[in-house]
């Protein structure tokens, strides 16, 4: 275990203690009502910035700036020095979302990794976006509700960096819910928990045995039932149904709960039906953006599946609905400017791509 790690858990440890005898004085607090109201925190301290979600190429490129590598290009340099004066503006910061957090700990070098858990805290200010499948959870839960077509709340998408995997709880034995009970241990041991900056549980992540994250995995399946599946997808709104479809089916599979093939067949046509009629509704974003972007995939024949295509999706999805500009490359750019699935409709965020254009965009917004 790292010195910082150790420092970390100490640090935690310490302020346990503290919450809990916060947490005594307000029984009528529920765990989850405590949770939503630390993203609603989240959600405040988000507002006073300008936000830009970075790629992982984006934080590669930063990382080498700080390292003074000489196989940066003039436009590499350019965007880190821009980066770099941005920080000390005070007016941006660049949240974290799952994909990325996956990528950032699959770098193998210990110099750039080192480099990265000091850049990551810096430049996020603390603000992390949830997983996919949390935010999935609670469109449907929307979807279902008369006041579906609203724009939606932002506390599903900002969180600390210590629940992008999950809310962290631990079930105590009976003999310490004699000291403490259980929902105060629970907010108490959050809030401990809520102070970690991000760099810690990117050094865990990096460093825990097994395989790294691949972005080649599943591609060829992907390709392989793009291929043979073809001629199902007459059109492009077939494309999104299907995959809209089969997405909500995932969520109800990873949450081991029985599929109801004809409420989801249902729910699917009630999204799909709202986006028609209200093609600039910004209700159910992370549903819409990938179902959007799998559909145009399934329904070109003349595209196939990269390396590295699903992780992307899931940025789009994360930064797309908050985030006041998308840094990306070329490619992925291009991608979501496509005019058929007019993802500019609903979304505001800017997508800038290339180094140069990067850091013309920090330039003229400092």
């Amino acid at each position: 275990m790292s010195q910082l790690i150790e420092s970390a858990i100490q640090k935690s440890v310490a302020r346990l203690d503290q919450y809990i005898e916060v947490h005594r004085s307000h029984p009528e607090v529920s765990f989850v009502e405590h949770v939503k109201q630390r993203r609603k925190d989240k959600i405040t301290h988000a507002s006073s910035f300008k936000l830009i979600y970075l790629d992982t190429l984006a934080w590669k490129c930063l990382a080498d700036f700080r390292q003074g590598k000489p196989t940066l290009t003039v436009a590499m340099k350019e965007f880190g020095a821009s980066i770099e004066q941005a920080a000390q503006t005070g007016k941006f910061a660049f949240p974290i979302g799952v994909p990325t957090y996956f990528e950032l700990a699959s770098m193998v070098d210990p110099v750039t990794q080192g480099v990265l858990r000091i850049l990551v805290d810096q430049l996020s200010q603390g603000l992390c976006i949830t997983s996919y499948h949390d935010r999935v959870g609670s469109e449907l839960e929307m979807l279902r509700k008369l006041n579906h077509s609203e724009t939606g709340d932002l506390e599903g998408f900002f969180c600390s960096p210590i629940e992008m995997i999950g809310i962290p709880t631990i079930s105590l034995p009976a003999y310490v819910q004699g000291f403490v009970d259980q929902i105060t241990f629970n907010k108490a041991f959050f809030d401990a928990q809520y102070e970690i900056p991000f760099s810690i549980q990117l050094e865990i992540a990096s460093s825990t045995p097994g395989a790294q994250w691949d972005n080649s995995r599943g591609i060829a399946n992907l390709n392989d039932g793009k291929i043979r599946h073809q001629s199902e997808v007459t059109n492009l709104n077939m494309g999104i149904f299907l995959e809209l479809k089969g997405g909500i089916e995932a969520w109800f599979i990873n949450e081991n709960k029985p599929l109801d093939h004809k409420q989801i067949t249902l729910d699917t046509l009630k999204a799909m039906s709202l986006w028609k009629q209200e093609p600039t509704s910004q209700a159910l974003p992370t549903l819409r953006i990938l179902s959007s972007l799998y559909g145009l995939m399934r329904f070109d024949p003349n595209r196939r599946y990269k390396n590295g295509d699903p992780n992307d999706f899931m940025v789009a999805a994360s930064a797309l609905p908050v985030a006041h500009a998308l840094f990306t490359d070329r490619k992925f750019a291009t991608l979501l400017s496509d005019k058929r699935i007019g993802l500019d409709r609903f979304l505001s965020c800017t997508v800038v791509s290339g180094f140069e254009e990067m850091a013309k965009y920090l330039k003229e917004n400092m």
